[in-house]
């Protein structure tokens, strides 16, 4: 198949190069009394001309969501879905387009993400969390229905928590909802309030692809406020929330190595001769052999 681009025409439209990919966005037109769906296809840049609408069967749109790791909800009627559309050229098959969801954010987007942390770091609130000293207690906000990322990670957080090295609590939500993310963090902030836990664990990874969650101006507040230092496994990009965290990796053996240097970093710190003298005191010169009473019991 060849494609012949007319000279002078837009940048946008022209065809990728070999290996290269272009970022476009994919919007779902109100429905009309034509059977399926009508979607245009736009450049992500404010200003530049439509490249064409496509008509996709809902049964075919559908299938394709579920390829792409995304839920039905990414349909409804204006709201963009960015796509990278690039072209891979096979020495025995030729050349091909090759179609993907995109997490990256639009440069309209991208440029709110960045008045937000503006405005956040004007009012004194975004902070970017330390590492803890250490971590006892750990508070994870997991994916509702599990996640390929979480399910990964969590078999490591368990094991810790049933040697009692690290107590891990965990909160399952819905990661493509803001009002039921925005309350998962404000319930986080307050077990951190009355318990002291060391840390957060936020598996933002988990999200469908090309959720915005992570962007909500009041979600990103609420893990501003969280109180504890933030940890996220996180996905391909980067979100604001993401940016929030001491560590911050989409590679769940990445954030099972962050815990464990902390636990190596206490266990290096621990005084050793003070709990050897300590042992001495209270439990080998007080306390004699079996299960008896102390002479000077005082009943």
């Amino acid at each position: 198949m060849n494609t012949d681009v007319p000279a002078g025409a837009q940048a946008c439209a022209c065809p990728p190069a070999s290996h290269e990919e272009r970022v476009v966005l994919l919007e779902v037109l109100p429905h009309r009394y034509k059977p399926g769906l009508r979607a245009l296809l736009s450049a992500p840049e404010p200003g530049q001309p439509g490249l064409g609408h496509i008509f996709l069967r809902e049964d075919w749109l559908a299938s394709l969501a579920g390829l792409l790791g995304m839920g039905p909800s990414w349909t409804r009627p204006g709201e963009p879905i960015p796509i990278r559309v690039g072209v891979e050229y096979d020495d025995r098959l030729g050349p091909r387009i090759v179609i993907a969801a995109s997490d990256r954010p639009t440069p309209a987007q991208a440029a709110a993400d960045a008045e937000l942390r503006r405005a956040l770091e004007e009012q004194g609130r975004w902070r970017r969390a330390r590492a803890p000293d250490k971590i006892r207690q750990l508070f994870a906000l997991v994916p509702k229905g599990g996640g390929l990322r979480w399910e990964t990670l969590a078999p490591g957080l368990l094991e810790l928590n049933e040697a009692r090295v690290v107590h891990l609590a965990e909160r399952e939500v819905d990661l493509d909802d803001p009002d039921a993310v925005h309350e998962a963090l404000r319930d986080a902030a307050e077990y951190v309030h009355w318990t002291g836990a060391d840390a957060v664990l936020i598996v933002t990874g988990d999200r469908h692809v090309g959720s915005r969650v992570f962007s909500e101006p009041r979600v990103v507040e609420a893990g501003c406020d969280l109180g504890a230092a933030l940890l996220t496994l996180a996905g391909p990009v980067s979100t604001p929330v993401d940016d929030l965290a001491w560590h911050s990796s989409p590679v769940p053996g990445a954030v099972q190595a962050a815990i464990e240097g902390i636990l190596r970093r206490e266990l290096e710190k621990a005084d050793r001769p003070r709990l050897d003298r300590i042992e001495e005191l209270l439990i080998r010169s007080r306390i004699p052999p079996g299960d008896g009473w102390p002479s000077d019991a005082p009943f």
